[in-house]
C-alpha cells in the first residue's frame, strides 16, 4: 500500500508526519458513478508477483527433471526427453511470466523516478539537418536537452545508467555487482516479447533456445540481484528528495 508522509491541505485537518493512504477511482463509463480503491504501488505489485512465479518455476523444473528419462528405455541411443510435456510447457509459463514481471517492475520504478525528479536537466546529442541534395543530407550533432516525454521514451538500460544518476546525482549502477543480472534480465525479457524461430528453437544448431536457458537460470539469485538493483536507485533517489 502506498503511502506518503506530509503536511498537505485535506477537507480535515492532518499534522504533518500523518500517514496519507494514496487512493485512485474507477468512473463508469454509462453512469459515470465513482468507485474509490487503493492506488497500488506498481513496482511492489509486479515484485512481489514475479518472487510468487519463479517460486513456482522452482518446484516445477523439479518435476520436470524428476520425469526425465529415456525415450525408448530398450533403445539407449534415443536419449532422454522430460516426459512430461505439462510440467514443461507450466513451467516455461511460469518463468516467463516471472522475467516480464520483473522486468516491469524495475521500468516501472525507473519512470516513477524520472517523473518525480524536481528537473529534468539530461542533455543527448541529437542529430539535426542542416541542409539536404537530393538524397543526400547533411547532419550535425547537437547536444540538446531532453524533455521529460523524451526521456521517458529512451532505453531503460540508459534511464538506469544515465539518466537517473545525472537527476539525482548517485554514482551510476552499472558498475555495480548486480549490474549483469540487470542485462540478463533484459535480454531474456526482450526475447520473449519479441520472441523469433531462434529464440524459440536451438536443436537445429546445437545450442540452447531462450526457452531452454530457462532450465540452467539460477531464479533466486536473478530476483536478489535486481531487488538489490531497485534498492540501490530507490535509496539514492530518495536521499535527494
Amino acid at each position: 500500500m502506498p503511502e506518503i508522509k506530509l503536511a498537505t491541505p485535506l477537507k480535515y485537518n492532518h499534522p504533518k508526519g500523518t500517514a496519507i493512504t494514496v487512493v485512485d477511482q474507477y468512473i463508469n463509463k454509462s453512469t459515470r458513478e465513482k468507485t474509490w480503491f487503493v492506488a497500488p504501488k506498481i513496482d511492489g505489485v509486479y515484485f512481489g508477483k514475479a518472487v510468487n512465479f519463479f517460486n513456482n518455476a522452482i518446484e516445477l523444473r523439479k518435476k520436470v527433471f524428476e520425469n526425465r528419462k529415456p525415450i525408448n528405455p530398450t533403445d539407449p541411443d534415443q536419449g532422454k526427453a522430460f516426459i512430461n510435456q505439462k510440467d514443461v510447457f507450466e513451467f516455461f509459463t511460469e518463468a516467463c511470466s516471472g522475467v516480464i514481471l520483473l522486468f516491469a517492475a524495475t521500468e516501472s520504478l525507473t519512470n516513477n523516478l524520472i517523473e518525480s525528479a524536481s528537473e529534468h536537466n539530461y542533455n543527448k546529442d541529437k542529430k539535426n539537418k542542416i541542409f539536404s541534395i537530393g538524397k543526400y543530407i547533411i547532419e550535425q550533432n547537437k547536444n540538446q536537452p531532453l524533455s521529460l516525454e523524451q526521456l521517458l521514451f529512451l532505453g531503460i538500460e540508459e534511464k538506469l545508467k544515465n539518466v537517473l544518476p545525472q537527476l539525482y546525482e548517485f554514482e551510476s549502477p552499472a558498475g555495480k555487482t548486480f549490474w549483469q543480472d540487470f542485462k540478463t534480465l533484459k535480454q531474456l525479457r526482450d526475447g520473449f516479447i519479441h520472441c523469433t524461430r531462434n529464440h524459440a528453437y536451438g536443436a537445429d544448431r546445437g545450442v540452447n533456445s531462450l526457452y531452454a536457458q530457462l532450465f540452467d537460470m539460477d531464479f533466486e539469485k536473478l530476483v536478489n540481484n535486481i531487488g538489490d538493483l531497485l534498492t540501490y536507485i530507490k535509496d539514492n533517489c530518495q536521499r535527494t528528495v
